[in-house]
Protein backbone atom coordinates (compact mmCIF):
# COMPACT_ATOMS: atom_id res chain seq x y z
CA UNK A 1 0.00 0.00 0.00
CA UNK A 2 1.31 3.46 -0.88
CA UNK A 3 -0.11 6.70 0.51
CA UNK A 4 0.82 10.28 -0.40
CA UNK A 5 2.26 12.47 2.32
CA UNK A 6 2.64 15.95 0.92
CA UNK A 7 4.93 15.56 -2.06
CA UNK A 8 6.51 12.31 -0.81
CA UNK A 9 5.26 8.81 -1.48
CA UNK A 10 5.96 6.38 1.30
CA UNK A 11 5.54 2.64 0.88
CA UNK A 12 4.15 0.78 3.89
CA UNK A 13 6.21 -1.97 5.44
CA UNK A 14 9.58 -0.19 5.72
CA UNK A 15 12.23 -1.65 7.97
CA UNK A 16 12.08 -1.43 11.75
CA UNK A 17 15.23 0.68 11.59
CA UNK A 18 13.40 3.44 9.71
CA UNK A 19 10.63 3.41 12.32
CA UNK A 20 13.17 3.77 15.13
CA UNK A 21 14.72 6.75 13.33
CA UNK A 22 11.34 8.47 12.91
CA UNK A 23 10.37 7.78 16.52
CA UNK A 24 13.70 9.21 17.74
CA UNK A 25 13.16 12.30 15.60
CA UNK A 26 9.64 12.72 17.05
CA UNK A 27 11.11 12.42 20.55
CA UNK A 28 13.75 15.05 19.77
CA UNK A 29 11.15 17.39 18.27
CA UNK A 30 8.82 17.11 21.28
CA UNK A 31 11.80 17.95 23.51
CA UNK A 32 12.58 21.02 21.38
CA UNK A 33 8.91 22.02 21.37
CA UNK A 34 8.83 21.85 25.17
CA UNK A 35 11.94 24.06 25.36
CA UNK A 36 10.38 26.63 23.03
CA UNK A 37 6.99 26.69 24.76
CA UNK A 38 8.46 26.64 28.25
CA UNK A 39 10.42 29.88 27.74
CA UNK A 40 7.40 32.15 28.09
CA UNK A 41 4.77 29.88 29.56
CA UNK A 42 4.00 26.22 29.85
CA UNK A 43 0.75 25.02 28.41
CA UNK A 44 0.70 21.33 29.24
CA UNK A 45 -1.71 20.45 26.45
CA UNK A 46 0.68 21.86 23.82
CA UNK A 47 3.32 19.28 24.74
CA UNK A 48 1.18 16.19 24.11
CA UNK A 49 0.61 14.50 20.78
CA UNK A 50 -1.05 11.10 20.39
CA UNK A 51 -1.36 8.38 17.80
CA UNK A 52 -4.47 6.39 18.66
CA UNK A 53 -5.54 3.10 17.12
CA UNK A 54 -9.18 3.16 16.01
CA UNK A 55 -10.97 -0.16 15.47
CA UNK A 56 -14.42 0.17 13.90
CA UNK A 57 -17.06 -2.11 12.39
CA UNK A 58 -14.77 -5.03 11.62
CA UNK A 59 -12.57 -2.90 9.38
CA UNK A 60 -8.77 -2.78 9.58
CA UNK A 61 -7.54 -0.31 12.18
CA UNK A 62 -6.71 3.29 11.36
CA UNK A 63 -4.17 5.36 13.24
CA UNK A 64 -5.31 8.79 14.35
CA UNK A 65 -2.93 11.64 15.12
CA UNK A 66 -4.49 13.75 17.89
CA UNK A 67 -3.38 17.06 19.38
CA UNK A 68 -5.55 19.36 21.50
CA UNK A 69 -3.46 22.39 22.38
CA UNK A 70 -3.72 26.09 23.01
CA UNK A 71 -1.08 27.39 20.61
CA UNK A 72 -1.82 25.26 17.54
CA UNK A 73 -5.12 24.20 16.03
CA UNK A 74 -6.54 20.87 17.12
CA UNK A 75 -5.38 17.94 15.02
CA UNK A 76 -7.27 14.77 14.17
CA UNK A 77 -5.88 12.99 11.10
CA UNK A 78 -6.45 9.35 10.14
CA UNK A 79 -3.73 7.22 8.53
CA UNK A 80 -3.74 3.67 7.16
CA UNK A 81 -0.66 2.58 9.13
CA UNK A 82 1.21 3.45 12.28
CA UNK A 83 4.32 4.13 10.22
CA UNK A 84 2.54 6.71 8.05
CA UNK A 85 1.04 8.35 11.13
CA UNK A 86 4.52 8.65 12.66
CA UNK A 87 5.93 10.19 9.49
CA UNK A 88 3.08 12.71 9.37
CA UNK A 89 3.44 13.50 13.09
CA UNK A 90 7.13 14.22 12.51
CA UNK A 91 6.17 16.66 9.73
CA UNK A 92 3.63 18.41 11.97
CA UNK A 93 6.12 18.72 14.81
CA UNK A 94 8.76 20.11 12.46
CA UNK A 95 6.26 22.72 11.32
CA UNK A 96 5.32 23.61 14.92
CA UNK A 97 8.96 23.89 16.01
CA UNK A 98 9.82 26.03 12.97
CA UNK A 99 6.90 28.35 13.69
CA UNK A 100 7.92 28.83 17.32
CA UNK A 101 11.57 29.37 16.39
CA UNK A 102 10.54 32.08 13.92
CA UNK A 103 8.47 33.77 16.64
CA UNK A 104 11.47 33.61 18.93
CA UNK A 105 13.62 35.58 16.47
CA UNK A 106 11.10 38.42 16.03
Amino acid sequence: MTQDIGTMKIKSGKSKNMNETVIQKITDLTDKLYELIGRDHHKDRDCHYFIETKWSYGRPPVYVIVHNGYIFDDISEEWASYELACIRLKELLERHVKYLMELDTE
